[in-house]
């Protein structure tokens, strides 16, 4: 009897050890995977801040506003304040380029980029910081915008698997609202 129990227990340690390696195979190849695809997507792309600094420093001007755009090739699109009024401006997120540059027009009958820029009493970065604290994670978009008449900055804030909507008073820097988007 103890010669069959010690074949068991043999059988059980043996059994043991493939499931303990055939998982930690697993967890190696899907997380270098994961990281490979992580660094594929990332691979040569500027971060938002060099993108900005970079397109400040070019055009002689202030970003006001910018956007990530996750097509390929990937983008920044940009609003930038310069001397001679706002431009919209699409950057290659990967090598820096200027794709298209264009003059915003003030003929258009909602408030122009400049004038909800002097108007907003709160920035853009005042904006982001209040709606992370309502909503914690990555924000992935910030647009300024009219909502009803009021000048309201949108945010985008990714959550995980969630991605939430918060909108921002511009003038009063009050949260109007936080809405998780399906």
């Amino acid at each position: 009897m103890k010669k069959q129990w010690s074949m068991i227990k043999q059988g059980i340690i043996q059994k043991k050890k493939v499931i303990m390696t055939v998982s930690i195979a697993s967890v190696l190849l899907f997380g270098g995977a994961a990281g490979t695809a992580v660094y594929a997507v990332n691979k040569g792309a500027l971060s938002e801040d060099e993108a900005v600094k970079m397109i400040s420093e070019k055009l002689g001007g202030e970003v006001t506003q910018y956007e990530k755009d996750w097509d390929q090739p990937m983008t920044y699109e940009m609003t930038v304040k310069t001397e001679e009024g706002y431009q919209d401006v699409d950057v290659d997120a990967e090598k820096g380029e200027i794709l298209s540059q264009e003059m915003e027009d003030d003929d258009d009958e909602d408030m122009s980029t400049q004038k909800a820029v002097e108007t907003a009493k709160i920035s853009m970065d005042q904006a982001e910081k209040i709606a992370l604290k309502k909503v914690d994670g990555q924000i992935t978009d910030v647009e300024l915008d009219s909502e009803n008449g009021i000048l309201v900055y949108e945010l985008e804030i990714n959550q995980g698997q969630k991605e939430y909507d918060v909108v921002v008073d511009a003038t009063t820097g009050k949260v109007l609202k936080t809405e998780l988007d399906d």
